[in-house]
C-alpha cells in the first residue's frame, strides 16, 4: 500500500480495506521476511509505532521470529493475533512474551470484532516511546527485556534484573512523550530490602525461564538446557527440564517392560489432510507444525480475510502511526 506509514484517516482506512479485499491468500507464510521488511521501514522517533501480526501460525521459524522481536522492541511494538481453529499458540504466545504484550486468540469469525475492540483499547494510548533505562552507581545484569518497548496507558513498564555492588546510585528512565523529552531518576538507596519484595526474584527467574524456553522449543540447545535446569533448581521452578517429584512406593511394572504405540490424533477443524500427507499434493500450501510427524503443508484457514478485515475495520490504529497521547508518563 505504501513504502512508509500513513495517517490513519478514513480515506486511508478505506484504501487499505479495498487493497486487502483484492488479495488472494496462498503459498507459504513467510512471516520472518515480512517482519524484517516492516522493521526496516522509515521511522519517526517522535511517534510510537506498532506492528500487528495476524496469522494462523503455520510457520516453522519461531525462534528467529522471537529473536527479531526482542532485538527490535525499541523500534516498534509487536502484537500478535492468532486466528483459526488450530492456532499455533506456541508462536502467538511466544511473540507476545517477546514483545512484552498480551496474546490475542480468535478461533472463529464471530469473536473477531470483540477481540479487535479489546486490542484497540490496549494500544490506543501510547505514553512514552524511544525508552532507555540506565543504571549508575551499581552494576545491573541479566536484565529482561533486553530492549524496552513503548509505555502504553494499558501496559506498564516492567524491567527485571539482578545487581552487584552497594545498594546506592540511581536508575534513570528516558523517553519521548507527547509533550517532548521525559526524564525521571530513581534513588536506589531510598528503597530498602523488605520481606514482601522477596517474590521479585521468582518473577525475574520465571521471566528468564520463559524467554529461554521459547528459544529452546524446536531446537534443543545444550547450553540453554543447562541454564534452564539451573534456574529451575535454584529457584524451585517447574520447567521442561526440572520437575516436582512425588514418589509412590508401589511398583506397577516390576519388569520395566514398555511398548511404544503410535497414537492417531484427529485433525483440527478446518485443517486439510495434507497436514499428514493425504490428499492432493499440489496447490498453495503452508507448513503445519501442530501435528506429529514430518512437517507437511496445508492451505491457510478460509476465514483469514474476514478476520483481518474485522481487525482493521475496528482497529484503525494498525494502519500506521499512533500519535502519542498528550499526557505525562506519571499520570
Amino acid at each position: 500500500m505504501s513504502p512508509e506509514s500513513v495517517t490513519a484517516s478514513q480515506a486511508n482506512i478505506r484504501k487499505a480495506i479495498a487493497l486487502i479485499d483484492r488479495q488472494q491468500g496462498g503459498g507459504g507464510t513467510r512471516l520472518l521476511s515480512a517482519m524484517q521488511r516492516a522493521f526496516a521501514m522509515p521511522q519517526d522517533e517522535s511517534v510510537s509505532r506498532s506492528l500487528l501480526v495476524v496469522t494462523d501460525g503455520y510457520v516453522s521459524a519461531e525462534r528467529d521470529v522471537f529473536s527479531l522481536i526482542r532485538e527490535n522492541l525499541n523500534k516498534a511494538n509487536v502484537f500478535a493475533f492468532g486466528i483459526g481453529s488450530s492456532v499455533n499458540r506456541y508462536l502467538i504466545e511466544g511473540m507476545a512474551r517477546a514483545g512484552r504484550g498480551e496474546p490475542f486468540i480468535v478461533t472463529n469469525s464471530s469473536e473477531a470484532p470483540q477481540r479487535a475492540a479489546v486490542f484497540r483499547r490496549y494500544v490506543e494510548s501510547p505514553v512514552l516511546t524511544a525508552i532507555g533505562v540506565s543504571y549508575d552507581g551499581f552494576e545491573a545484569y541479566d536484565v529482561e527485556p533486553t530492549s524496552i518497548p513503548d509505555l502504553l496507558a494499558q501496559r506498564p513498564l516492567l524491567v527485571f534484573g539482578k545487581w552487584r555492588g552497594q545498594p546506592r546510585g540511581t536508575i534513570t528512565l528516558r523517553g519521548t512523550s507527547g509533550t517532548g523529552q521525559y526524564l525521571r531518576k530513581f534513588d536506589v538507596a531510598s528503597t530498602r530490602p523488605m520481606a514482601q519484595h522477596r517474590p521479585l526474584r521468582y518473577l525475574w527467574a520465571r521471566t528468564r525461564v520463559a524467554a529461554l524456553s521459547d528459544f529452546n522449543f524446536a531446537v534443543q540447545d545444550d547450553e540453554l538446557i543447562r541454564e534452564i535446569t539451573s534456574l529451575g533448581l535454584t529457584y524451585d521452578l517447574l520447567t521442561r527440564h526440572t520437575a516436582f517429584v512425588a514418589v509412590h512406593e508401589v511398583i506397577r511394572n516390576p519388569g520395566a517392560d514398555a511398548q511404544d504405540v503410535k497414537q492417531p490424533l484427529p485433525l483440527p477443524e478446518g485443517v486439510s489432510e495434507l497436514a499428514v500427507g493425504q490428499g492432493q499434493t499440489s496447490g498453495p500450501r503452508v507448513s503445519n507444525p501442530s501435528v506429529a510427524g514430518p512437517a507437511k503443508e496445508v492451505p491457510e484457514p478460509g476465514f483469514y480475510l474476514l478476520l483481518l478485515l474485522s481487525a482493521i475495520g475496528l482497529a484503525g490504529v494498525s494502519l500506521g502511526r499512533h500519535l502519542l497521547a498528550h499526557r505525562r508518563a506519571n499520570q
